[in-house]
C-alpha cells in the first residue's frame, strides 16, 4: 500500500467517526424535540380542558351557603356567586334529630323555593339557634341552571 492509500483510509475512518458522532448527537436532539412536542401537546390539551370547564362554568350558577349573626339573631344566607341566575332554589338542612333543625317553618315556606336568584343576590332565613343547637350545619342546595340542568350540591356552614 502506498502512502496515499493509507492516508485515504485514515481520512475515511476519521470521516466515519465524525459522521457517527454527529448522527448520535442528532438522534439525541431529535428525541428531546419529540419530548418537548409531547409536553406542548399535553399542555395544549390541559388548556383546552380548562377553557371548556370555564365556558361551562360561565353558564352554570354557583351558590354559597353560610350562617351569620344579625344583631341578636342568627340567619342562614344563600348567595348567588356566579354570573348567571339560578332558578327554583331549594334548601334542606341535614340534621341528626328533627328538634335540631333551626329553620322556622313559616319563614322557610314563605321564601322557598326561590323562583329566581340573580347574580350577587342573596336570600336569608331566620335560624332559631339556642344554647343546645349544633354550631355547624350540613345542607343540600338544589337549583336549576339557565340551560335547564338540575344541580344538587352538599355544603357546610359553621358559626
Amino acid at each position: 500500500m502506498s502512502k496515499y492509500e493509507i492516508l485515504s483510509i485514515v481520512l475515511g475512518c476519521v470521516a466515519v467517526f465524525v459522521s457517527l458522532t454527529v448522527w448520535f448527537g442528532q438522534r439525541k436532539i431529535q428525541k428531546e424535540s419529540n419530548d418537548l412536542q409531547r409536553a406542548t401537546s399535553d399542555l395544549a390539551k390541559k388548556q383546552l380542558e380548562i377553557l371548556l370547564r370555564e365556558e361551562k362554568g360561565k353558564n352554570s350558577a354557583r351558590l354559597a351557603f353560610d350562617i351569620f349573626k344579625d344583631g341578636k339573631t342568627y340567619r342562614f344566607r344563600i348567595t348567588n356567586i356566579s354570573d348567571v341566575a339560578a332558578k327554583d332554589i331549594k334548601l334542606k338542612l341535614l340534621v341528626n334529630k328533627p328538634e335540631d333543625n333551626p329553620l322556622i317553618k313559616s319563614d322557610y315556606d314563605s321564601k322557598f323555593p326561590v323562583p329566581t336568584l340573580s347574580p350577587g343576590a342573596s336570600v336569608t332565613l331566620i335560624a332559631a339557634i339556642h344554647l343546645g343547637s349544633p354550631t355547624a350545619y350540613n345542607a343540600v342546595l338544589s337549583w336549576v341552571n339557565p340551560d335547564g340542568a338540575q344541580i344538587e350540591e352538599t355544603t357546610y356552614a359553621a358559626l
